[in-house]
């Protein structure tokens, strides 16, 4: 179950933007709001998928809007590989499987109800 990190911890870079960070054993979904007004802008939400060292990656962005994708953790290759440098692999259009995973970990997760909704309003293929 996705679980709030204190806001302290946190880094906040830029002031105009707010960032709440959500965390279970085998996911991660990061909320970012205007500071000023409130307005929602984006979250990113990755997890353990069947894919083995990839890891399902679902992001909405108000200017872009829902994209699907893998992460490549760069840990493919065994003990006698240098770990590579984790890198995303976007899908050419949002996959409906990755976004009914990740509207599964949000329904379940602990993040406040008005936010949920607005995430779920947005996982839609």
């Amino acid at each position: 179950m996705l679980t709030k990190i204190e806001s302290r911890v946190v880094r906040q870079p830029d002031s105009r933007e707010r960032r709440s960070w959500y965390q279970s054993a085998g996911a991660d979904a990061v909320l970012v709001h205007d500071a000023l007004t409130g307005d929602f802008l984006s979250f990113e939400i990755e997890f353990e998928s069947w894919l083995g060292v990839r890891r399902s990656y679902v992001t909405w962005a108000r200017a872009i809007g829902l994209r699907t994708g893998t992460i490549d953790t760069g840990e493919e290759g065994g003990p006698l590989h240098y770990k590579e440098a984790p890198v995303v692999c976007w899908h050419l259009r949002p996959r409906p499987d990755h976004v009914e995973e990740a509207r599964r970990l949000v329904e379940r997760s602990c993040i406040e109800e008005g936010l949920r909704e607005s995430i779920l309003k947005r996982l839609t293929v």
